[in-house]
């Protein structure tokens, strides 16, 4: 006999569903995993996969939009800080965030090519706009169309070290949050007049 389903709010269920496609999708590619996979994992019937996202590609979809968007945790205080300091604190705090989300922010940030797809390239996008405006707060800049438009591409240089650092092993830490630091430094110390 069948352990009894718990009955979750509609938000809790649709979270559970996603955090046990991530734990699929971390380890096999999105055409290894079948729809039937990813309801066992949850715990739920396969009619809830479609009920919560229409299909496997809305699910994974949803499990990319979570994955790579830098995390809302607290910035240090800042306060009286050089440019040059809080830049490396800030490429220091992304750097943990890293450590604890790094491996599937890798894999789904990796994925934007998925099939051509210009909707996880739009999820993409957005992540590294909102870390470039999360960046700009933090080293006290202002939020200007440009200065994000510098920042962008700091956001895939970023994941290249830390694949670099954490899955290949081939840059330390330190030396990791050296190169993010000049580059950061390198890309918004040049506003045009």
């Amino acid at each position: 006999m069948a352990a009894p389903r718990l009955r979750l709010a509609p938000a809790e269920r649709r979270q559970q569903i996603i955090d046990a496609a991530r734990q699929l999708y971390a380890d096999r590619p999105y055409d290894d995993v079948s729809t039937a996979e990813l309801a066992e994992a949850a715990g739920v019937a396969r009619g809830l996969i479609n009920h919560y996202f229409g299909d496997k590609r809305e699910l994974f979809l949803a499990v990319m939009r979570e994955s790579i968007l830098m995390p809302e945790r607290a910035l240090p205080d800042y306060e009286g800080r050089t440019l040059e300091e809080r830049a490396r604190l800030t490429m220091d705090w992304i750097l943990d965030a890293a450590t604890t989300y790094g491996q599937a922010w890798i894999a789904a940030s990796g994925a934007a090519n998925l099939h051509g797809s210009s909707d996880i390239q739009a999820i993409v996008d957005e992540a590294d706009d909102r870390a470039a405006r999360l960046v700009l707060d933090a080293v006290g800049l202002p939020d200007s169309p440009h200065l994000r438009a510098r920042l962008r591409p700091v956001a895939a240089l970023t994941k290249a070290v830390c694949r670099e650092w954490l899955q290949r092993g081939s840059l330390t830490r330190a030396e990791a949050l050296d190169l993010l630091t000049d580059s950061l430094l390198l890309f918004v110390r040049k506003e045009p007049t």
